[in-house]
C-alpha cells in the first residue's frame, strides 16, 4: 500500500490577515533591529527567517518589510568617507562595497561629488535607512563647520525613486515620504550645487533650499546662546531640580557644537571659534577661549548636579573625562595646576568634586590624589581643605 502524505495548512495562516499583517510589522520594524555595538555605536540585525517559510507568508512579510524599512544610497569618490559616517559621525551603515554596488532598491539616490577635482577614483556606495538620514545630514553640518569652506566644493545631486514600480504605471513617491528623504538635507549649506532629480513635489525641495539658504549662526550667537542655557541650568539646579539642570547643560554644550549623548562627546566646529569675537559681551576675545571656559564650568557644574542626585558614577565619569582630556592620565605627577589658566576656579571645582565622587564610591586613594591638586587651584577654599585634610594618611 502506498505511503499517504498529509499536507497540514500552518496555524499561522489561520489568522486574520490583519493580524499577520501586525505580526510582520513587529518582526519588521527597523528600530526594533538597531542593536548597541558600545561606544555610542549601533547595527542593524534582520531575522528573515519568517520570509522563508512558504510562498504566501514571502509576499505578505516582505510588502511590510519594504514598507517599514526605507533605503537611502550615498555615494562619493572619496574611499575615507564611509568610515568616516560609520566612526565619527555614528551612522549604522547596512550595506557596503560590491553588495552596495549592487543594490538597487533605494528610494533615493545621494551622489556627492566634487565637479572642480578630478576624481581619484571610482565612486564608493553604501547604504542607510531613511531614520538614519538625520544622523547623516547632521555629521555633514558638523564637519563643514569643523572644515570650513568645504562645501563650497560640493556638488549634491538627490534622485527620487520607487523602487517597486508596477509593471504598468510610474508611481512618484509620497508626499510625506519626499520630505523625510528631502528635509533632513536643509541643514546642510553653501554648496556649490545641489540638484533633485526625479518625480516630486516643488514645495518639498523649496523647504529643503531654504533651510539651505538660512546661515550658520555665528560664533557670537552660539557662545551667547551657550551662555544662556547655562545660566537657566544654574537656576534649575539652585530650585534642586537637577536633572533639568544636566539637560539644561547638555544643550548649552549642543549651542556651540558639542554633541553629549549619553557618555559620548564629540566636540565639533574647532576651527568656526577660532577667530576674534566681533560682538556681544565677549567682543574683542578670542572664541576658542570663551568656548573653553564654558566647556569647564559646564562640566562643574554637570558633576555637581550628579553629586547631588547621589548619581557617583556619573558624577565620576564627566569629571575623570574632562580630568584625562586636558591632562596626560598616564602622567599621574604633572596632571594640575595649569598656571594662569582663565578657568581655574572651575578646573578646580572639578576635580574637588570628582574627589567626591571617587569618595563615595569607596576609592579614597583617588580621592586624595585628586583633592591634591584640588587645593592647588582653590587654596583658599576651606571646604576643600578640610576633605583634603581628612584624607590624609594617619600615623599609627
Amino acid at each position: 500500500m502506498a505511503d499517504c502524505q498529509v499536507t497540514t495548512r500552518s496555524p499561522f495562516l489561520e489568522l486574520p490577515g490583519e493580524i499577520r499583517e501586525l505580526i510582520y510589522h513587529n518582526v519588521f520594524r527597523s528600530y526594533d533591529n538597531k542593536h548597541d555595538s558600545g561606544g555610542g555605536y549601533q547595527h542593524y540585525k534582520f531575522d528573515l527567517s519568517l520570509m522563508r517559510v512558504n510562498q504566501q507568508i514571502y509576499y505578505e512579510s516582505r510588502k511590510v518589510f519594504r514598507q517599514n524599512n526605507i533605503f537611502v544610497s550615498i555615494e562619493t569618490p572619496w574611499p575615507e568617507a564611509q568610515d568616516h559616517v560609520r566612526k565619527d559621525g555614528y551612522v549604522p551603515i547596512l550595506i557596503t562595497d560590491e553588495q552596495a554596488a549592487r543594490f538597487k532598491n533605494q528610494h533615493l539616490s545621494v551622489v556627492i561629488d566634487a565637479p572642480r577635482y578630478q576624481p581619484i577614483q571610482e565612486a564608493r556606495k553604501f547604504i542607510i535607512l531613511v531614520d538614519d538620514l538625520p544622523v547623516f545630514t547632521e555629521m555633514w553640518f558638523y564637519s563643514d563647520l569643523t572644515h570650513p569652506g568645504l562645501n563650497a566644493n560640493l556638488r549634491l545631486t538627490l534622485k527620487l525613486q520607487d523602487p517597486y514600480p508596477l509593471p504598468s504605471e510610474s508611481r512618484p513617491v509620497p508626499k510625506a515620504l519626499q520630505q523625510k528623504l528631502l528635509g533632513p538635507f536643509g541643514i546642510v549649506k553653501g554648496l556649490h550645487e545641489v540638484r533633485v532629480v526625479g518625480e516630486h513635489y516643488p514645495s518639498v525641495e523649496r523647504a529643503m533650499r531654504e533651510g539651505m539658504a538660512t546661515p550658520y549662526k555665528s560664533a557670537e550667537e552660539c557662545l551667547e546662546e551657550a551662555e544662556k542655557l547655562k545660566d537657566e541650568g544654574n537656576k534649575a539646579g539652585n530650585n534642586k531640580n537637577y536633572e533639568e539642570a544636566i539637560e539644561l547643560y547638555e544643550r548649552a554644550f549642543l549651542a556651540m557644537h558639542i554633541v553629549c549623548e549619553g557618555r559620548r562627546r564629540s566636540v565639533w566646529a574647532d576651527e568656526y571659534f577660532h577667530r576674534e569675537l566681533q560682538s556681544g559681551p565677549n567682543k574683542g576675545q578670542h572664541g576658542q577661549m570663551i568656548r573653553l571656559v564654558l566647556r569647564v564650568r559646564l562640566v562643574a557644574n554637570i558633576v555637581h548636579a550628579y553629586l547631588q542626585l547621589h548619581d557617583y558614577e556619573e558624577a565620576r565619569f564627566w569629571g575623570k573625562r574632562s580630568i584625562d582630556l586636558m591632562y596626560d592620565p598616564l602622567d599621574a605627577e604633572n596632571d594640575g595646576p595649569v598656571p594662569n589658566f582663565v578657568a581655574a576656579p572651575e578646573m578646580g571645582k572639578i576635580y574637588y568634586r570628582t574627589a567626591m565622587a571617587y569618595k563615595a564610591l569607596g576609592d579614597k586613594v583617588e580621592a586624595r590624589r585628586l583633592l591634591k591638586f584640588a587645593v592647588k587651584y582653590l587654596p583658599n577654599d576651606p571646604i576643600v581643605r578640610a576633605e583634603h585634610d581628612a584624607l590624609l594618611p594617619r600615623l599609627g
